[in-house]
């Protein structure tokens, strides 16, 4: 099978979707598909890997930058012979889509608030724009399957756009369960070492390139108002860094947070962990909630996340009801941290467990199954 795959950037070095982009690419490969690849940016020590077919994009501002992408995309497509095109991301001419990016029609909703804000901003021509865009390419008939990460995702779908259930799979992400498994414990030590954390220091871990939409100011307020005051926080991801830094001084616990930027090796710091906390406003289905599962690591979300579907309160995890609900994070924080080492244990052996039932070769033959789908109706006489 010939398979497009349709996404901005084929990237090791940026997000968790363009991760999966190249992680699906090769996958797919080796079960024998040709793949290529539509986007505008690729990593130069990727190019020798897959065909790569470059589209233009009209940089003019945010709101033609995305549609002129979309556009062209359908341009390059149709000038093509492809068995099955894929978008993990939002394009036009696609035989089949994965939610990738959050709904911006959702994401609106919960991300301005008082409602005046929502109103305000539903007139920017971007937000306009994208929810126009996801309304043509899900409601669209080339685009016969939509996948989504999580049950929230596609009740979303079906609400917001009309989307019939039978159009829609749920597809959970999978893990690389090489990268990130429970040997990353034997390097505890040595990155608390680094750290320069004292032995009766607790460490939780926060990773994102998102650090207003993924909570961390209500992180930093909870860990100042906990019961206990010898757990240190730990930020990976490039974000407004000095901006956070001063929240941290005002609380008076600015030697309890350390930034350490964009990292390779995150999966160090999962293995050095004792909790990765992540309380987004709104996400699809972060990858790094599974990464740090696969490492044995609990983890404290939202419920308003598509990464809540994994989540088994007190077993591998916890819920907040909101990005906001410091009261609740800090009683959770609090409950977990007093836990005893038999029950932070089992815990892990439970976080290992979920993730191992997810590996990214489930994944991806759950995806094909898919795609099978589509090639049946697409070519159905």
């Amino acid at each position: 099978m010939h398979i497009a795959l349709v996404k901005g950037r084929y990237s090791l070095k940026h997000g968790g979707s363009e991760r999966y982009c190249v992680n699906l690419s090769r996958q797919l490969k080796k079960r024998g598909h040709d793949v290529s690849v539509i986007g505008h940016t690729i990593d130069e020590d990727l190019r020798n890997e897959v065909e790569f077919i470059p589209v233009r994009r009209n940089m003019f501002m945010s709101s033609t930058k995305n549609k002129s992408f979309a556009e062209n995309c359908a341009k390059e497509i149709k000038q093509r012979r492809f068995d099955l095109v894929y978008g993990i991301g939002r394009a036009f001419g696609l035989d089949a889509v994965r939610v990738t990016e959050r709904l911006q029609s959702h994401w609106l909703k919960v991300n301005y608030k008082p409602h005046w804000r929502y109103q305000l901003q539903s007139w920017n021509p971007r937000h306009r724009t994208l929810i126009e865009m996801e309304r043509q390419i899900y409601q669209s008939p080339e685009t016969r399957r939509i996948i989504t990460q999580s049950q929230l995702d596609r009740r979303l779908v079906m609400e917001n756009y009309g989307i019939p259930e039978e159009k829609i799979r749920i597809v959970y992400n999978g893990v690389d369960l090489e990268q990130f498994n429970l040997s990353r414990r034997d390097e505890r030590n040595a990155v608390r070492e680094e750290l320069g954390l004292a032995d009766d220091q607790r460490l939780m871990i926060f990773a994102s390139m998102d650090f207003p939409g993924k909570g961390l100011r209500y992180i930093i307020e909870a860990l100042s108002r906990m019961r206990e005051n010898n757990v240190v926080l730990v930020v990976l991801g490039k974000g407004p860094i000095p901006e956070y830094e001063a929240i941290a001084r005002d609380l008076n616990i600015a030697d309890r947070v350390q930034f350490l930027g964009r990292r390779t090796d995150i999966q160090r710091f999962y293995g050095a962990g004792d909790l990765f906390i992540l309380p987004t406003a709104y996400e699809p289905f972060p990858n790094v909630n599974l990464e740090a599962m696969a490492c044995g690591l609990p983890v404290l979300t939202t419920n308003t996340s598509g990464g809540a579907d994994i989540i088994r309160e007190q077993e591998n995890g916890y819920l907040i009801t909101a990005i906001d609900a410091v009261q609740e994070m800090i009683e959770l924080l609090d409950t977990h941290f007093a836990k005893s080492d038999s029950e932070i244990q089992t815990m892990r052996d439970h976080c290992w467990a979920t993730a191992e039932a997810m590996p990214v070769e489930k994944n991806v033959e759950r995806t094909l199954e898919v795609f099978e789908e589509v090639l049946h109706e697409k070519f159905r006489v």
